[in-house]
């Protein structure tokens, strides 16, 4: 079993894109470019840097970023690695 992880890092995103249409993109062009992929499960996962103890607001600006991990088999023998 292999795994691919993708990340949306939100401040990043263009204006107007949404978080679910960018991570969409990633995984399609993914596919696309792997059609002899079997998809055993995926992970998604998001992380708030710098954490903020008790929830409190700090001075530093935080970043989110959305994880997204597919784990998957190779169909075919000799299918180029990921």
């Amino acid at each position: 079993m292999k795994a691919k992880i993708f990340e949306v890092i939100l401040h990043k995103l263009p204006s107007g894109k949404s978080p679910a249409t960018a991570l969409e993109e990633l995984l399609n062009q993914f596919l696309a470019q792997y059609p002899d992929l079997q998809l055993v499960s995926s992970h998604m996962s998001t992380l708030v840097t710098p954490a903020e103890p008790n929830a409190m607001p700090q001075t530093v600006e935080s970043s989110i970023v959305i994880f997204c991990t597919l784990f998957y088999n190779t169909l075919r023998t000799g299918a180029a690695t990921v």
